[in-house]
């Protein structure tokens, strides 16, 4: 039984005649009682009563129309949805950030505009660190991820760099500092520091580490804190100082006790990198890294 024997048996059953069906379908009549007579020898029974102006179907052949008569349609749309998912239109996409990222309006700007593009695409979400979600490229848990490193020693995963982003100092809302139009990493020499474990943001702690070691100076770590979010609110609370992401400036407008300053030192930025599997196959991811390539391109200033 194929698919054209459900065609042409529906197309009878609704015309109520073979020559009136014969003429939807744009065949002749023969062909066509060839074809239901076909079906039926399958099916073992008859599917039609003739009648004087037509035919009816049977008691089989109305239990065989009420199981079919959606196959058609269902047929459409499996074809249509299949169409769509190779062109990166439908499906699902996992998409995993990191705590500080999704500050980034280069990656809300992103999601955003590929929902507005490709709506049929579902977009799973997941906020991990960074060393956890290049392992979940690697596994295939997820599909892409927005991370902090500009380099990568997994041969499984590419990065696609979008930005080096400056780094911002974020001080208790009564320190001196804060008349200061930019700060100098002289000027923190003395400043206990909190930050981000390495665990949780290698290429942030590195990065403020290198800072400090290559200017000759010892960076005085107090406190660590997993979430960028939980060290603002630290240095609210007097704990000290912290050197973090420009896009966290946003906070801002939230946290209260603290102030966001320049940081005046050449060397202070982080990447924001979108990493993918090598040689990825699916059209959505694919859709989703032009996606994002072409928002930063619109929008160059996101902090």
């Amino acid at each position: 039984m194929e698919l054209r024997h459900i065609r042409y048996f529906l197309a009878v059953a609704d015309a109520k005649s073979f020559t009136y069906a014969a003429e939807a379908l744009g065949i002749g009549q023969p062909p066509l009682s060839l074809q239901i007579r076909d079906l039926e020898n399958e099916i073992g029974t008859r599917l039609f009563h003739r009648v004087a102006r037509g035919v009816e179907l049977t008691a089989a052949g109305s239990a065989f129309y009420e199981e079919t008569r959606q196959l058609p349609g269902l047929v459409e749309n499996a074809k249509r949805a299949a169409l769509l998912a190779s062109r990166g239109e439908k499906g699902v996409l996992k998409i995993g950030f990191t705590s500080s990222s999704v500050f980034n309006t280069v990656v809300t700007r992103s999601i955003k505009q590929f929902k507005s593009q490709f709506a049929d695409v579902t977009l799973q979400l997941e906020e991990v660190h960074t060393a956890e979600l290049i392992n979940m490229i690697q596994n295939g848990s997820i599909d892409l991820a927005f991370v902090r490193t500009d380099h990568l020693d997994n041969e499984q995963a590419e990065m696609h760099l979008l930005m080096r982003e400056p780094l911002s100092i974020v001080l208790p809302d009564n320190h001196p500092l804060i008349q200061k139009n930019k700060i100098t990493l002289a000027q923190l020499v003395n400043e206990e520091l909190i930050v981000c474990p390495r665990d949780y943001s290698a290429q942030l702690y590195d990065t403020i580490i290198s800072l400090f070691d290559n200017s000759g100076y010892t960076p005085q770590i107090k406190q660590m804190a997993p979430q960028l979010s939980s060290i603002i609110s630290l240095v609210g609370a007097g704990l000290g100082i912290s050197i973090i992401p420009a896009s966290m400036k946003v906070m801002s407008h939230t946290a209260s006790g603290v102030v966001f300053c320049d940081f005046d030192n050449e060397g202070a930025y982080v990447p924001l990198t979108l990493i993918s599997r090598s040689h990825e196959r699916s059209p959505a991811a694919k859709n989703f890294i032009n996606n994002a390539i072409e928002t930063l391109e619109n929008y160059p200033f996101f902090y």
